[in-house]
C-alpha cells in the first residue's frame, strides 16, 4: 500500500514538470518564428516548372525558394537563363516556376566578335543584351525581327554616307571641215581644241569602311569644251607648167592669138601716156585684154613672152585676142602678131 503510493505521487510530480517543458520549447519557437521556418523549411510543396513555354515538371519539393526547388528538381541554369520568380523568392504551395533557357549567339561588329546569351527573343534582343548602338544608316543580318536560333551569327554593317565634288575633263571633239582654198590632200589646223570640264556631286556609301555605292546627284559643266578644226582641202589640184624661169599652177589654158605693142606714140598714137586702163604703167608684163574673156587683174603666163597681168583693154581687143605690152617699139616690132596658149595662172 505504501509502495503504489509512492509510485503515484511520483507520475504527479513528473508529469507537470514534463508539460511544462514543452510549453516553454513551444513558446520559444513561437516568439522566435523557428516554428514557422521550420514548417515552411520541411513541409513539401508542390511546383509546376515550365521551360521555354513548355510545362516540363509538376512535382513536390521540400525547399524554402525557387533556386532551391530548381536543385532539388536537377535543374541546372545556364548564362543567359532567366527565372520568374527570382531564384531568392519563398516557395509556396502551386508555386509555377518559368524558366526562358538563353540563346547563345556570335555577334560581328566593329572588327570585334562577341559571343553572348539571350533568353530567347530576336535579334533586336541580342543586340540589346549586347549594349551594341545602331547608327541612324547602320543595318543588321539577319534583320532585327528574326527570332534567335542557337549558334546564329548576327552582323552588324556600320553604315557610313558622305557627299563630294570632282571634277574631269571633257574632252574636246575634232572636226573636220571643208577648206576650199587647200587643194585636195592638203589639211591644216584652223582652230585649236580646248578640254572643258565637268563637276559632279556624289553621294558615296561606305559598308564597314568599304565604298559600295556610288549615287551621282547632279553635274554641271562648268567650262565648255572648244572643238578642234582642220581645214580639209576641197580645191582639185592645180597642174604646174614648168618654164626656164620657174614652175606655175595654173587653171586654164586658152588658146589666143597675140599681138605687141610698145606704150608710146608709136604703137597708141596723140594719147599715149604710158599708163594702162587700170592705172597701171604700161610695158613688159601688162596685156590688154578683153574683160569678158580674162578679168582684169588675172595673172597669166604667155610662153615666148614671161609672166603678166591683164591691165588694159583696147578697142580692138575683143574676144580671144591678146595684147602684149614692150618696154621698145622695136621688141613690139619683132614679137609682131601670133598663136599662144595662154595659161591662166593660180591666185
Amino acid at each position: 500500500m505504501a509502495t503504489s503510493e509512492v509510485r503515484s505521487s511520483h507520475r504527479q510530480a513528473v508529469g507537470p514538470g514534463r508539460a511544462q517543458l514543452w510549453l516553454a520549447i513551444a513558446a520559444l519557437l513561437a516568439v522566435t518564428g523557428l516554428g514557422s521556418y521550420l514548417y515552411t523549411a520541411y513541409t513539401p510543396k508542390q511546383v509546376t516548372i515550365v521551360i521555354d513555354g513548355e510545362e516540363a515538371l509538376v512535382l513536390d519539393v521540400v525547399a524554402r525558394t525557387v533556386g532551391q526547388a530548381l536543385q532539388r528538381a536537377g535543374i541546372s541554369l545556364r548564362e543567359g537563363d532567366e527565372v520568374w520568380p527570382a531564384l531568392y523568392q519563398a516557395l509556396v504551395d502551386g508555386t509555377r516556376i518559368e524558366i526562358a533557357r538563353g540563346v547563345r549567339v556570335t555577334l560581328r561588329v566593329d572588327g570585334q566578335e562577341l559571343e553572348v546569351a539571350v533568353p530567347q527573343g530576336t535579334v533586336r534582343d541580342a543586340l540589346v543584351k549586347a549594349g551594341i548602338r545602331m547608327g541612324p544608316l547602320d543595318r543588321v543580318v539577319p534583320v532585327r525581327e528574326t527570332r534567335l536560333e542557337e549558334g546564329m551569327e548576327i552582323r552588324v554593317i556600320r553604315v557610313t554616307q558622305e557627299e563630294v565634288v570632282e571634277t574631269e575633263t571633257i574632252p574636246y571633239r575634232t572636226l573636220r571641215w571643208a577648206e576650199p582654198h587647200l587643194a585636195k590632200g592638203e589639211e591644216r589646223i584652223v582652230r585649236e581644241g580646248r578640254e572643258g570640264l565637268l563637276e559632279t556631286r556624289v553621294l558615296l556609301t561606305y559598308e564597314d569602311g568599304q565604298l559600295v555605292h556610288r549615287q551621282i546627284l547632279s553635274t554641271e559643266v562648268k567650262v565648255e569644251p572648244v572643238n578642234r578644226i582642220i581645214g580639209v582641202g576641197t580645191r582639185e589640184s592645180l597642174p604646174v607648167l614648168q618654164t626656164a624661169t620657174g614652175s606655175y599652177r595654173y587653171v586654164d589654158v586658152l588658146d589666143m592669138e597675140a599681138t605687141a605693142y610698145y606704150p608710146g606714140p608709136e604703137s597708141t598714137g596723140e594719147w599715149a601716156d604710158g599708163y594702162t586702163f587700170t592705172g597701171l604703167r604700161a610695158g613688159k608684163g601688162v596685156v590688154a585684154v578683153d574683160p569678158s574673156i580674162i578679168p582684169l587683174g588675172t595673172r597669166l603666163y604667155v610662153p615666148g613672152y614671161g609672166e603678166a597681168i591683164a591691165g588694159d583693154i583696147g578697142g580692138a581687143i575683143k574676144g580671144y585676142r591678146i595684147d602684149l605690152g614692150f618696154d621698145t617699139y622695136e621688141e613690139a616690132i619683132r614679137y609682131g602678131r601670133r598663136k599662144v596658149k595662154v595659161y591662166i595662172l593660180a591666185p
